[in-house]
C-alpha cells in the first residue's frame, strides 16, 4: 500500500485500517447499491469504505443527501480523487470518469444484465447499458460483475477487450428477495393490504418507460379497481425522482395518492412491496425480471426499441401477457391473475440469475481478492429486505355503487379522487377530506374518529347544517355509529365497520325505503358484516 500522505490523513483519518475502498456513487441507484455493499465488510476493522460522488450527470441530484441520511458524513470531493491513495475503487455505474481513478476498479451492476441500448458518449450512436467504455477496459484495471455466465459471452461479442475482466457472482438483490419471501405476511400487514390483491406498478425511466408512455395508469387503475378488493403501489426508477424531484412527482400523482396509491421512495420499500405483491405491471426495466424470478403474475407494457434482441428481457417481453392501456384494466388483471401458472417464467429466470443463494458470498470473495485480503471467517449474513415504508394517504372520499336485497346491502367502493362522478353511484366523504368541493357534493358525510355519543350526535347536526346537499351524516362511536337523516330521523348502528361503510349502507337502505330498526348484512368484500339498526 502506498505511503499515506498528509493530504490523505485529512481524509482517511488515523484509525489504522489496512485497506481503503473508494465507493464511487453517481446516481441514486448506484448509491443504494454501494450502501448495500457496505454490509460485505461488516465487522472487519481492516477495511474502511470512503464515498465520493462523480456528479457529472443530472441524475446525481439527491445522491449526497441520501448518503448523509445513511450516516456517510465524510464524502470526498471528486476533484480530490486523483491525488488520493486507495486500494480498490467500487462503482455501481459504468459511466464514471475512469481516467480519474487509479488502481483496480470493480463495477457492480445497477440493474439486471445488459438488456438496454442507451445513447453513446457524446450523444451519438447507441451503446450497451452497463458496459464500461472500451478505453477503460483496455487498461486491464476494470472488473465487471455479472449475474450469469451468458452475459460474459454477450459482452465479449460487444467489446472483445472485456474478455478476462468479468466475474460471475449471481444477483444479491434476487437472493435477498427470494429469502425474504417468508416475511411476506409481515410486509402485507405493514402495508395494510389485508385480503386485497396488491398490484405493483414498476416503471424505469425515459420516454419509452411505463410512466413515460402511460402517465395516467396509476390513477386509472385506482379508478377501475374496487378499493376493498385491490391495493395499488408504484415504484418509479430513481432517475425519475432525481430528474424531476419529489415535489413535482407528488403533484403529478396527487389524485392517485389521494385515491390510496402506495408510492415507493426512490431508494427503499420497492423490495418489500414486490415480495408482498400478488401481481406486477412492468415495462422493460429490471423489475419485470425480479417479478419473474419471484413467480409473480406479470403484465408488461408495450415493447420498446431500447431492448437488446435475444436478451432475457426480450424473451420475457415475448412470453408475458401484454397490458392494453385502452382496454378494460380490471378484466385484463383478473384474466392474467387467473391464468398464471407457477414456474411460467423459470426458464427465463435461469438465464438471468446464476448461483442463487450464493451471490453475497461470491461477491464478497471477489472484493476481498481484489483487496489482497482473506475474508473474515464465517459465512456472510443474508440481510432480509427492509420493512416497507411507502408514501400513502388515507382515502377519505368514495364513489359507491350499492344495492340491497335478501337482508343484505352490497357496496362496491371506488376512491373519489380517481373516479369521475357517475350517475349510479353516491358520494360519501369523511371529515378528514381535504377537497372541500367533495364535501359540498356528498350524499353522505362521515366521521370515522370515535367519540362519545353526545359529541357524535353534535357532529352530525353540525355536518348537515354546513353541507345542505347531504342527505345524512354518520359519526363513529365505540359500538358502531350514530346516524342523522336530514329532516330529523335518528338511528344507532351497531357493527364492527368503518363509519363510511355504515353511512353508505344506510343511504342505500334509505333510497330503497328500508332504513328502519332491524338487522342487515353489509358486504364490501368477503363475508357480510352484521349491522343492528335501532332508534336512540
Amino acid at each position: 500500500m502506498p505511503a499515506t500522505t498528509e493530504a490523505d490523513e485529512a481524509v482517511w483519518g488515523t484509525f489504522g485500517c489496512d485497506r481503503t475502498v473508494l465507493a464511487i456513487a453517481r446516481t441514486l441507484t448506484s448509491a443504494v447499491r454501494l450502501l448495500e455493499t457496505l454490509d460485505l465488510f461488516r465487522g472487519d476493522f481492516r477495511v474502511r469504505v470512503v464515498f465520493t460522488v462523480n456528479d457529472t450527470t443530472r441524475f446525481a441530484t439527491g445522491v449526497e443527501a441520501l448518503l448523509r441520511t445513511a450516516g456517510v458524513h465524510d464524502i470526498v470531493p471528486w476533484s480530490r480523487i486523483p491525488d488520493l491513495h486507495y486500494d480498490l475503487a467500487v462503482s455501481a455505474s459504468e459511466n464514471i470518469d475512469f481516467d480519474a481513478v487509479t488502481g483496480p476498479v470493480v463495477v457492480l451492476p445497477h440493474g439486471i444484465g445488459f438488456n438496454k441500448y442507451v445513447p453513446g458518449n457524446g450523444g451519438t450512436g447507441l451503446r450497451l447499458a452497463g458496459l464500461p467504455p472500451e478505453d477503460a477496459l483496455r487498461t486491464g484495471r476494470v472488473r465487471v460483475v455479472l449475474s450469469h455466465p451468458d452475459q460474459d459471452a454477450q459482452l465479449r461479442a460487444a467489446c472483445p477487450h472485456v474478455a478476462g475482466h468479468t466475474v460471475v457472482t449471481g444477483d444479491a438483490t434476487c437472493d435477498r428477495l427470494l429469502a425474504s419471501g417468508s416475511l411476506r405476511a409481515r410486509y402485507r400487514e405493514l402495508l395494510g393490504t389485508g385480503d386485497r390483491r396488491l398490484v405493483m406498478i414498476s416503471s424505469t425511466w425515459g420516454r419509452e418507460s411505463l410512466i413515460g408512455r402511460e402517465r395516467t395508469l396509476p390513477r386509472r387503475l385506482l379508478a377501475e379497481l374496487p378499493a376493498d378488493d385491490y391495493q395499488v403501489a408504484l415504484a418509479l426508477h430513481p432517475n425519475v425522482w432525481a430528474r424531476y424531484g419529489a415535489a413535482q412527482i407528488r403533484v403529478w400523482l396527487a389524485d392517485a395518492l389521494d385515491a390510496g396509491l402506495l408510492l415507493c421512495p426512490p431508494h427503499h420499500s420497492w423490495h418489500a412491496v414486490l415480495v408482498a405483491a400478488n401481481q406486477v405491471i412492468a415495462d422493460h426495466g429490471s423489475m419485470g425480471l425480479h417479478a419473474a424470478a419471484l413467480d409473480k403474475p406479470l403484465l408488461l407494457t408495450a415493447a420498446d426499441s431500447e431492448t437488446v434482441p435475444g436478451t432475457p428481457i426480450a424473451e420475457l417481453a415475448a412470453a408475458a401477457d401484454r397490458l392494453d392501456p385502452d382496454a378494460d384494466l380490471r378484466d385484463q388483471l383478473d384474466r392474467n391473475f387467473a391464468t398464471h401458472t407457477s414456474g411460467r417464467f423459470e426458464p427465463i429466470a435461469r438465464r438471468v440469475f446464476a448461483h442463487r443463494g450464493e451471490a453475497i458470498q461470491r461477491l464478497r470473495a471477489e472484493l476481498y481478492d481484489q483487496l489482497r485480503l482473506a475474508p473474515p471467517g464465517g459465512e456472510p449474513g443474508l440481510p432480509r429486505v427492509p420493512d416497507p415504508a411507502p408514501e400513502r394517504r388515507q382515502v377519505t372520499a368514495f364513489r359507491v355503487a350499492g344495492e340491497s336485497g335478501d337482508g343484505e346491502v352490497r357496496l362496491t367502493r371506488y376512491p373519489a379522487a380517481a373516479r369521475p362522478a357517475p350517475e349510479d353511484r353516491h358520494l360519501v366523504v369523511e371529515e378528514a377530506e381535504t377537497n372541500l368541493r367533495l364535501a359540498e357534493r356528498a350524499a353522505v358525510l362521515a366521521r370515522s374518529r370515535v367519540t362519545g355519543d353526545a359529541k357524535a350526535w353534535e357532529w352530525t347536526e353540525d355536518a348537515l347544517r354546513a353541507s345542505p346537499g347531504a342527505r345524512l351524516a354518520v359519526a363513529a362511536t365505540a359500538g358502531g355509529a350514530v346516524l342523522l337523516l336530514r329532516g330529523g330521523g335518528r338511528f344507532v348502528l351497531t357493527a364492527d365497520a368503518d363509519a363510511t361503510i355504515l353511512g353508505s349502507a344506510a343511504y342505500v337502505l334509505f333510497l330503497a325505503g328500508r332504513l328502519r330498526p332491524g338487522t342487515a348484512g353489509v358486504r364490501t368484500t368477503g363475508d357480510a358484516v352484521p349491522v343492528t339498526i335501532t332508534n336512540p
